[in-house]
């Protein structure tokens, strides 16, 4: 009387939701296995850039630029101050590219640790004429641990066409 089970139902019940949760555990360990595997791949970019600015002409061209980079990463790293830099230059009518300035970006501080950020400033402005500029371009060049991030931003002039 022992072995009957007390409802015939319950034992194959039981025995479903015992394998339909070990199949859970066995996919969400299978997905966190890969998520860590993507997040600490050693070819996938580590640091974010972003360049955001406002640009505006006065007689001169003037603008305004904030720099950021972001360690995305699971390292530290290092930026080699020498050799990072943001270039403006600007393309005009003739699609000829003029480099303008090289700015010096990052300067105070010299490590990023994991979901950590730095952000920087630049204010420039390129005299006048400037009726034939129609494009600004801003390069960001960040160098960590003998490896060169870059990013690479083009702002469209509001310039009418020539006749």
């Amino acid at each position: 009387m022992l072995d009957t089970p007390a409802h015939p139902q319950l034992a194959f019940a039981l025995d479903f939701a015992d394998k339909l949760i070990k199949l859970a555990a066995v996919l969400l360990g299978g997905l966190w296995t890969y998520w860590n595997y993507r997040k600490s791949r050693t070819y996938e970019q580590k640091l974010e850039l972003e360049v955001v600015g406002t640009v505006f002409t006065r007689g001169d061209l003037f603008g305004d630029v904030k720099l950021t980079v972001k360690n995305i990463g699971n390292t530290q790293h290092n930026v080699e101050h020498e050799d990072t830099f943001c270039e403006l230059s600007v393309i005009r009518e003739d699609l000829s590219e003029q480099s303008v300035q090289l700015f010096d970006v990052f300067t105070e501080e010299d490590s990023l640790e994991p979901g950590e950020s730095m952000e920087d400033a630049l204010y420039w402005s390129v005299p006048a004429p400037v009726d034939s500029i129609v494009w600004v371009k801003l390069t960001l060049l960040v160098v960590s641990n003998g490896v060169q991030w870059s990013s690479t931003d083009l702002i469209r002039m509001g310039v009418s066409p020539s006749p």
